[in-house]
């Protein structure tokens, strides 16, 4: 008896180990499952992560771009003023040398038609004079 007892016992552990074989057979094909979807949502993360990235540096380069593209717009419109400016003084200089030209030219011509006209005046008393 008691070794009929002793085999049921034994067939009775088999039994259950059997079962808890199949229960941890189970839990590793579940962990398993659960890794492969943590690995391929990792996969999806990095390929977003990768992505969301370039869209950054590609945003980054067209800010930069634009930045650049107002540095030089602004540049230029200096330059292009500083140009104007020094070609508005110079023709302001070259208008003022034609006007002291002119005076000049002025006054020169005044001062001989008098020196003329006095030379004439001279003349003319004179001979008043002689007569």
């Amino acid at each position: 008896m008691m070794l009929l007892e002793h085999a049921q016992t034994v067939e009775h552990r088999l039994t259950d180990h059997e079962k808890r074989l199949q229960h941890l057979e189970k839990q590793d094909i579940k962990k398993d499952e659960r890794i492969e979807n943590m690995e391929q949502n990792f996969l999806k993360l990095e390929n977003t992560i990768l992505k969301e990235n370039q869209e950054t540096r590609n945003l980054f380069k067209e800010i930069t771009s634009r930045q650049w593209s107002l540095i030089e717009g602004r540049e230029k419109a200096e330059e292009a003023k500083e140009i104007r400016e020094y070609e508005l003084n110079a023709s302001e200089k070259k208008d003022e040398l034609e006007f002291r030209k002119q005076k000049f030219s002025s006054y020169l011509e005044l001062a001989i038609k008098l020196l003329t006209a006095g030379g004439l005046i001279y003349l003319l008393i004179e001979s008043l004079l002689r007569n």
